[in-house]
């Protein structure tokens, strides 16, 4: 009987955009693997996954939905590479159980992200949307904005990507405070960050940068509590998950002024759907989920989950394993 040695790759975006891709797939069959793209260019779904699971010996993904029931269905998988951080379309118990290994490509894209994330903090507070449209509809007027120095950024989730954002900083002499329940003391004294609790967090920041995980803790962590706490000039950025933001609750903020603005490169319903009523709100910026992806960033963390997949295969942990029980 032929032992199972396929590897299916699902890449939500085309493979020319990688450079070292061929060479990943090339190290794989090199090793004795048979490596299925994927055509959809997407994340697959539990029914989808179904087709492929029972020859899998790893799947290396975006966002695929690893339920209970596609794990059930790959007798053979030893491991699922996440190109990304996220793991919430992942049964991690689940896998857990089976011996199914789980890993993110941690940092990888943190830089990129990180610069999105700025580049809206950027955009919205120096009203680019709306001097972009005043000219194109004939006008030639003056947009008065909102200078970054010397502001509050108020960072949610501290971690490689909040780091990366509070680097960017320097130069604009922003004061700089965080929240996360897992807090890096160190950094946060070597870098003259302070952490605070979330309720300070809001009330104090102009800007408020959102960088932690989605997990039933940070399930609408940003919800109308927190926005009626907020200046009515805040700008909100969320780069990380949508469901951490209350999106019904973030509408009414913008809509009543309660705050001045919101940069979204997430929701919680993904693709966003057309009737999403923020996406009627003028003082709102919107995008795919696609601030990590520059072409740089892509091939490398390409790169790492190829070889995420390869360590957790030959029984070693690689750094981003989130499941490191499957080895005692």
């Amino acid at each position: 009987m032929t032992k199972p040695n396929k590897i299916l790759v699902t890449l939500p975006f085309p493979k020319e955009m990688i450079t070292s891709f061929d060479a990943c797939v090339k190290r794989m069959e090199g090793l004795g693997y048979e490596v299925v793209l994927d055509s959809r260019a997407r994340a697959l779904k539990e029914d989808e996954l179904l087709e492929y699971a029972p020859e899998l010996v790893a799947d290396i993904c975006s966002t695929d939905a690893w339920t209970r029931k596609a794990l059930e269905a790959a007798p053979n998988l030893k491991v699922i590479s996440r190109m990304g951080v996220g793991y919430d379309s992942i049964d991690v118990p689940a896998a857990t159980e089976k011996g199914v290994g789980v890993t993110i490509t941690v940092a990888a894209n943190a830089p990129d992200v990180a610069e999105y994330a700025f580049t809206m903090m950027l955009a919205l507070s120096r009203k680019l949307k709306e001097a972009d449209k005043l000219v194109r509809g004939g006008e030639w007027k003056k947009v008065f904005s909102h200078s970054l120095y010397n502001k509050t950024l108020g960072i949610i989730g501290l971690g490689n990507i909040g780091k990366r954002v509070a680097k960017l900083t320097c130069g604009f002499d922003m004061k700089i405070i965080a929240y996360d329940q897992y807090k890096d003391e160190a950094y946060a004294r070597e870098n003259g960050i302070m952490y605070c609790s979330l309720e300070d967090l809001v009330k104090e920041s102009d800007i408020i940068s959102i960088h932690a995980p989605l997990m039933e803790e940070t399930k609408g962590l940003i919800s109308e509590a927190q926005f009626d706490m907020m200046k009515p000039t805040t700008i909100v950025i969320n780069c990380a998950r949508g469901g951490i933001v209350d999106e019904e609750a973030l509408y009414q903020a913008l809509k009543d002024g309660k705050i001045m603005d919101a940069g979204l490169d997430v929701f919680e319903d993904e693709p966003v759907k057309m009737d999403n009523p923020l996406l009627t709100l003028d003082n709102v910026i919107v995008s795919p989920h696609t601030a990590g992806m520059t072409r740089e960033g892509r091939s490398h963390l390409v790169e790492i989950a190829f070889q995420n997949a390869i360590d957790v295969i030959e029984g070693k942990a690689p750094r981003g394993l989130v499941n490191p029980e499957i080895f005692k």
